[in-house]
C-alpha cells in the first residue's frame, strides 16, 4: 500500500473523471478555478493546496481513533508522575465535579495499573477496578475539558499528542498504523463508558465513535492537484506523526515533509517527551493559519477543511478555491455555510460518504 507524493496516475487518466459523488457545480469550479501548472521551478513558486485531515480526507478522527485505542489497550510509555504533570492544576469544578478529585482520580488510578503496564501485562491491568475508573474518567475528562472555557481544544490537543510521551517514533507509527487498519474494519457507530463513583463525582459517561475510512473523493482529487503541479500539503489538528503514517497507509499523496500537525518535543534517542515543541504554534485555529505562513511556501490556490479549527485558513485572502465539509456544525464554521465563496460539500452523515448535494443528512 505504500506510496509516495511522487508516484502519480498515468497522463492520459484524469483522478476526478467519475470518481465520487461531488456536488457537480464544486467539482466544475474547481476544474475550472485550477488549471494545469507547469509544475517546474523551486517549491517557492508553485502553487500550493492545504487540507485539512480529520473529516476532510477522511471520515473519522485518526487523533482520536489513536486516543481511544491506547486508552482501551494501556499502551503507555509515560510514568505516573509524568502524567500527574501534563494534568491541569486548575482549581475549581469541570463539568459540576472538582477538579482537583478527578485529576488525583486519574493519578491514583493509573498508579495502581502502571507497574503491569510498564511490564506488557496490559490484560492484567485490564482486569483490575481500576482499569474502568481511569478509561471512563480520563475519556469523560477530554470530552469534558475540550469543552471548558479555561481549557479547550488549545489543552486538549496537546495533552493527547503529550499521552504519547515515552513511545519512540518508530513504536508510534506501528501504533497508528494498527489503528488505523483496525479502524477500517469496524462499523461506523458509537460506544460509551460509564462508571459509577463516590457523590462527588457521581455517575460518569462518556461517549467514542467506532470506524474510519479514506474519502476516495479527496484522494482523487489530491491526485489530480499533483499531476498538475500544485503541492499539496496536510495541516492538521491531530499528532503529526500519527498523521504521517494514516496518510501513508491510505494512499494520499503527501510527501512527509508537507504534514503538519501536534508536536511535542523528541529527545535525542526518538522518544517522545511531554514537553511542548519550541517556536511551532498549536495546529488549531490561528495555528493553522501561522503554519502555512511561515512554513508552506506561496499562497494557497486551495484549502480544505470541515470545522472550527479550520476558520483561520478558510478565510486566508486571496485563495481561489475554499472547499469545506458540511458536518452539519453549529459553532464557528457554520458561518461560513452560506458564504458564495465557499464550496460547501454535502456528506451523508451515516456512511461518511460524499453526496452530490450541498446539504448533509445525519
Amino acid at each position: 500500500m505504500n506510496s509516495s507524493a511522487n508516484q502519480m496516475p498515468p497522463p492520459t487518466a484524469d483522478p476526478l473523471e467519475g470518481t465520487g459523488n461531488w456536488f457537480p457545480p464544486n467539482l466544475a469550479l474547481i476544474t475550472a478555478r485550477l488549471p494545469p501548472h507547469p509544475g517546474h521551478g523551486s517549491a517557492a513558486t508553485r502553487p500550493v493546496a492545504v487540507f485539512d485531515f480529520d473529516n476532510t480526507c477522511v471520515f473519522r478522527d485518526v487523533g482520536q481513533a489513536v486516543f481511544r485505542y491506547q486508552l482501551l489497550h494501556l499502551r503507555y510509555g509515560l510514568e505516573p508522575e509524568a502524567l500527574a504533570g501534563i494534568l491541569p492544576s486548575l482549581e475549581g469544578e469541570l463539568a459540576g465535579r472538582p477538579l482537583t478529585l478527578v485529576t488525583a482520580t486519574l493519578i491514583a488510578s493509573y498508579r495502581r495499573l502502571w507497574p503491569l503496564i510498564s511490564d506488557h501485562r496490559q490484560a492484567e491491568a485490564r482486569r483490575l477496578p481500576e482499569y474502568r475508573l481511569f478509561t471512563t474518567l480520563l475519556l469523560w475528562f477530554v470530552d469534558q475539558a475540550r469543552r471548558d472555557e479555561r481549557l479547550g481544544p488549545r489543552f486538549v490537543l496537546p495533552f493527547m499528542g503529550k499521552l504519547l510521551a515515552g513511545q519512540s517514533l518508530a513504536q508510534l507509527r506501528q501504533l497508528a498504523a494498527e489503528v488505523v487498519i483496525a479502524a477500517q474494519t469496524e462499523p461506523l457507530t458509537e460506544e460509551t463508558l460509564e462508571w459509577d463513583g463516590p457523590e462527588s463525582l457521581g455517575h460518569l459517561a462518556a461517549s467514542y465513535p467506532l470506524g474510519l475510512h479514506a474519502f476516495p473523493e479527496m484522494q482523487a482529487l489530491m491526485q489530480r492537484l499533483q499531476r498538475q503541479g500544485i503541492d499539496c500539503y496536510v495541516v492538521s489538528a491531530s499528532t503529526e506523526w500519527l498523521v504521517e503514517e494514516a496518510v501513508r497507509l491510505l494512499d494520499f499523496p503527501v510527501a512527509p515533509d508537507h504534514i503538519f500537525g501536534i508536536r511535542v518535543q523528541v529527545d535525542d534517542r526518538g522518544v517522545l517527551t511531554t514537553a511542548d515543541a519550541t517556536s511551532y504554534p498549536i495546529t488549531f485555529r490561528a495555528g493553522k493559519a501561522e503554519i502555512i505562513s511561515r512554513f508552506i511556501p506561496g499562497t494557497p490556490v486551495l484549502v480544505a477543511g470541515d470545522a472550527d479549527t479550520d476558520f483561520e485558513m478558510l478565510t486566508l485572502p486571496a485563495v481561489a478555491v475554499r472547499l469545506l465539509l458540511n458536518r452539519n456544525q453549529s459553532g464557528l464554521i457554520s458561518t461560513l455555510y452560506q458564504d458564495p465563496a465557499i464550496l460547501l460539500q454535502g456528506l451523508d452523515l451515516r456512511t461518511g460518504r460524499f453526496r452530490p448535494w450541498r446539504e448533509s443528512i445525519a
